[in-house]
């Protein structure tokens, strides 16, 4: 279908995390790898190091490596996410340290410090309101989020623990078919979370949809959920599939 498209149009396909891809999908792309050479077909995928494929010795593929940010770009993002407040001295040093230049990780800890209440002000307008020394930062961008939704009301928490189950991106259909809340509980849990960053609307046909942030707020969120609820949402979520399509 793709390659048969591609003789009318040039077409771009872009595959993201590959490190967590299912057999069938690497079934796809590994036959899809093989059949692209001289067509108008432009392949993009991202992954982790420790992913492993056969590509990497055709003439075809090119392969770039996205390394952490250096120092200077860290500092730079810092003064971007924060401002220039003499008070933050200390804080971007230690967020330097910790997060060794993951540009996620290190807005995950500005939204943490944000969030409980060690920086004050506006977004590039921060400045610090505690002593820095008494800080403790989670040493994993995974125990930042576990922190930023622990600090979630609990309606907020739960909505976001639920749309985990249902997927890292659904229509508003999916959702009134799955999850309990009124129209206007949804838009207002839907509202708060898209400001603190969670999830983000993105435009769609013929409806709306929202998507997770991240992966990684997802799969950290997911993991919160007890596992009977976990089998029942995805039950839920199953048989609105079915109702939908």
């Amino acid at each position: 279908m793709f390659l048969r498209e591609s003789l009318k149009q040039p077409l771009v396909l872009v595959f993201e995390d590959l490190h967590w891809i299912d057999s069938e999908t690497q079934g796809f792309l590994d036959a899809l790898s093989e059949s692209i050479a001289s067509a108008r077909l432009l392949l993009l995928t991202n992954y982790r190091p420790e992913y492993r494929h056969e590509w990497g010795q055709k003439t075809y593929y090119t392969q770039l490596r996205l390394a952490p940010l250096g120092r200077a770009e860290m500092e730079e993002l810092l003064s971007f996410l924060l401002g220039d407040d003499p008070s933050l001295v200390a804080v971007k040093a230690l967020i330097l340290v910790k997060t060794e230049g993951t540009p996620f990780f290190m807005e995950g800890v500005v939204q943490a410090l944000v969030e409980d209440g060690t920086l004050a002000g506006t977004a590039e307008h921060y400045r610090v309101t505690q002593h820095t020394a008494s800080l403790q930062l989670p040493p994993t961008v995974q125990g930042i989020l576990a922190a930023r939704i622990d600090r979630l009301a609990a309606d907020e928490k739960a909505l976001l623990q639920q749309l985990a189950v249902v997927g890292r991106n659904f229509p508003l259909s999916l959702m009134r078919e799955v999850l309990p809340q009124t129209d206007e509980e949804r838009y207002r849990l839907l509202a708060t979370l898209q400001r603190k960053e969670f999830l983000y609307e993105q435009p769609a046909f013929p409806e709306v949809e929202y998507i997770f942030k991240h992966a990684l707020t997802q799969e950290v969120a997911y993991n919160t959920v007890l596992q009977e609820s976990r089998k029942l949402l995805h039950e839920r979520t199953a048989l609105a599939l079915e109702t939908l399509n």
